[in-house]
């Protein structure tokens, strides 16, 4: 045993050995690689430089088609036959049958009267005697009528009175009365037909009527018969100065 050596140096060495086996491996197969890069590389090269074959197509001719049958002529239409006339069917002439009459028997009918008795003469009857004429409703006399309202009028004139708010405010006018008389001789109604446009005047109109008719008598003509009298009554400043 050399100095400086130990009992370990052999197991260092085994060590070493095993680790430089794949190192000589991968170097191995580095070679191997190269070799075949080297070796593949001109058949590579050749194989580039060789030209293409040109491709060359045929067109097939197409298959010819078969041939089409033509189709068979049209016929012309022929115009059908117009249809026969079918004859009408001989009838049989009709024969009237004639309808059975019921008899009815008749019953016999006696005469009320034999052969040579008296017809009895019924009467005529008188005619109906002829309505009287209705008497016409008769009304009051005209004259009568019209003698009553001047009498009425001429009454009137006493009673008469222009009120003083009226000429104080220069108010004229007509007052158109219609006094309807019952047949008692009363007045039934007074009305204003006509006014004279201020309510004074009808008043003082109507007031002068009513104190004229109590004083007026009835003439016996118009005794118990309605009738209608219209009396006109004016008011006038000028009357009044």
């Amino acid at each position: 045993m050399y100095p400086g050596e130990s009992l370990a140096g052999p197991a260092h060495a085994g060590l070493g050995i095993v680790q430089r086996r794949p190192l000589a491996l991968a170097l191995l197969a580095s070679l191997a690689l190269h070799l075949l890069v080297l070796y593949a590389l001109p058949i590579l090269k050749e194989s580039i430089r060789a030209p293409a074959r040109p491709l060359a197509a045929r067109l097939a001719k197409p298959a010819p088609e078969p041939a089409r049958a033509d189709p068979p002529p049209q016929r012309p239409l022929q115009p059908s036959p117009a249809p026969r006339p079918v004859p009408a069917a001989k009838t049989a002439p009709r024969i009237a049958v004639p309808t059975p009459v019921a008899v009815v028997p008749v019953p016999s009918v006696e005469p009320a009267q034999q052969a040579g008795d008296p017809v009895p003469v019924v009467p005529a009857a008188p005619p109906a005697p002829a309505s009287a004429p209705a008497p016409a409703a008769s009304g009051p006399d005209p004259g009568s009528v019209a003698r009553f309202r001047l009498e009425l009028m001429e009454i009137a004139r006493r009673y008469k009175r222009y009120p003083r708010v009226a000429q104080d405010n220069n108010w004229e006018g007509r007052v158109e009365l219609r006094i309807a008389f019952a047949e008692n001789g009363s007045i039934a109604s007074l009305t204003v037909k006509k006014g004279a446009g201020r309510a004074v005047l009808d008043d003082a109109a109507q007031a002068m009527i009513r104190s004229a008719q109590a004083q007026a008598a009835i003439p016996p003509a118009l005794r118990g018969k309605a009738f209608v009298l219209e009396i006109p009554v004016d008011y006038s400043l000028k009357d009044e100065r």
